[in-house]
């Protein structure tokens, strides 16, 4: 239930509504559950077994109605199931037997007799989010606005009709969309007790489903597939393979830091005792399946590097980075497509976040391969001389340095694209929130780190400094990345969708 009021006494009042599963048509949760767990009935209800979730919360991201929780209980994922045990036996669902007013209709929306059918093609319904493609199949009959509208009421911080106000925090708090183009309305005014302004009193709290455990698996794999990526450069730039890195350090990193990517996965699981559903009960729609083959494709391709490279195969070797390159491509980038299928999130699904995720893997890539070539010793000239000259330029230290100058540009520049996108109502309020609200300190340091620092780094070294300073900026990427993708993380749950 949600309770809402507005207006200024004495003409004041207070509407309420439900929020619930609205059984969609094309329901996001079905495609990006990765066990099938969510799934569509022949009938048009969605249904979910508890058995095989594996607690994931992509379905609550990929909700746009906040219709998904976690039961603490058995730590998997639940919803409305519309009473299927008592709809498969001619019952009623039960919220609507125990109406006392008749609030609530229900009824089989293909059979034109039918009370909900008549209702809905009289064409005076409201529904919410129908921009995201959904089909939602619930619909409202008098709704105020305010209550359908996530942004149309704001919550206080006096805690509602039923709290006290400590410890309740929301971080939408600071954002005011009332503007007559909510398209291109910039979020400004904080409103605590605005007389007449919509604010809800009553509503259930929705804490952020993925935290810090997704921020760290998105710089853990972009550094492997940095790695990989590197590595390549390195080639195409004529580095010899008989060094250490080349031949064995770089695939063994890159499977250390794969592995991480795969324990901070299941670290993050509800139930992580059933990881290995992903496999084994996969759901090919599901990008968090899609991801896992990526990732277990990445895996071989580095045990094939590493064990070329320890038997001195140079041209398996070779062909392995090559292949590790490119399946490292998809292994930055894959996340992009499972944000994109988080329909909850829109500013999430931007066209620029799979570039932002390569461009990622460039930069911190190129840097981890900077600090580590170096502590290997990566040429017999850079161990004299300890600095580049134009006789002397070390070409591995010169390929790794020129990655992370791509990657850092990059990133800058999609940030200076993304700044200048025209973002829907809700992207605009997460928007706002990386860049100005409450991630904006992160988000902003994050960017000198990974955008600013190596940039002036690699091209003092790349004009002659000691490549020590880019093996530093090389650090400060990874710190930055991080940051960046945790702001990112944090701003895209922090509008309510209820």
């Amino acid at each position: 239930m949600k309770y809402v009021e507005q207006g200024t006494w004495p003409d004041t009042m207070r509407s309420f509504s439900i929020m619930r599963c609205n059984h969609c048509s094309d329901a996001p949760c079905v495609t990006i559950c990765p066990t099938s767990a969510l799934h569509k009935r022949s009938d048009g209800i969605v249904d979910f077994d508890t058995s095989i979730c594996i607690g994931c919360k992509s379905c609550m991201q990929a909700c746009p109605y906040d219709a998904l929780y976690i039961d603490p209980h058995d730590n998997t994922a639940q919803k409305c199931n519309y009473c299927v045990h008592r709809v498969e036996i001619g019952i009623e669902p039960a919220c609507v037997v125990v109406c006392p007013e008749e609030a609530i209709i229900a009824g089989d929306l293909d059979d034109p007799g039918s009370r909900i059918a008549a209702m809905v093609a009289a064409g005076d319904l409201t529904q919410r989010a129908v921009e995201r493609g959904t089909k939602p199949n619930l619909w409202y009959k008098g709704a105020e606005l305010a209550n359908i509208e996530p942004l149309a009421a704001t919550r206080s911080n006096d805690g509602g009709i039923w709290r006290d106000s400590a410890g309740i925090e929301n971080s939408w708090l600071d954002v005011d969309l009332s503007g007559s183009d909510t398209e291109t309305t910039t979020p400004s005014r904080r409103v605590t007790d605005d007389a007449g302004h919509p604010r809800v009193v009553y509503a259930i709290d929705f804490p952020m489903p993925w935290g810090w455990r997704v921020s760290s698996y998105f710089l853990t794999k972009a550094i492997s597939a940095g790695i990989a990526i590197a590595a390549l450069v390195a080639v195409l730039f004529g580095v010899a393979i008989e060094s250490m890195w080349m031949r064995v350090t770089a695939p063994f990193l890159g499977g250390v830091l794969l592995l991480l990517t795969g324990v901070l996965l299941v670290w993050d699981l509800k139930r992580p005792d059933r990881f290995y559903y992903l496999l084994t009960r996969g759901n090919p729609s599901s990008w968090l399946v899609r991801g896992s083959w990526i990732l277990t494709a990445q895996a071989f391709a580095f045990a094939v590097w590493f064990l070329a490279g320890a038997f001195e195969q140079e041209g398996i070797v070779k062909g392995a980075i090559w292949l590790s390159a490119i399946i490292g491509l998809a292994t930055a980038g894959y996340t992009a497509f499972l944000f994109g299928q988080a329909r909850g999130r829109q500013l999430w699904n931007g066209p620029l976040l799979v570039w932002h995720m390569i461009a990622a893997a460039f930069a911190v890539g190129g840097g981890i391969s900077l600090i580590f070539s170096l502590l290997s010793e990566t040429t017999a000239e850079l161990e004299r001389t300890g600095s580049f000259s134009s006789n002397n330029l070390a070409l591995g230290t010169a390929a790794f340095t020129w990655t992370m100058l791509i990657g850092a540009v990059a990133l800058g520049v999609l940030a200076l694209l993304e700044a200048g996108q025209k973002h829907g109502p809700d992207a605009a309020v997460a928007y706002h929130h990386m860049t100005r609200g409450a991630f904006a300190f992160e988000y902003w340091i994050g960017l000198v780190f990974c955008v600013i620092s190596p940039t002036i780094s690699a091209v003092a070294v790349l004009l002659g400094t000691p490549p020590v300073i880019g093996a530093a900026a090389g650090l400060a990427a990874m710190i930055g990345v991080w940051m960046v993708d945790d702001a990112f993380v944090k701003a895209g749950q922090s509008v309510p969708l209820t």
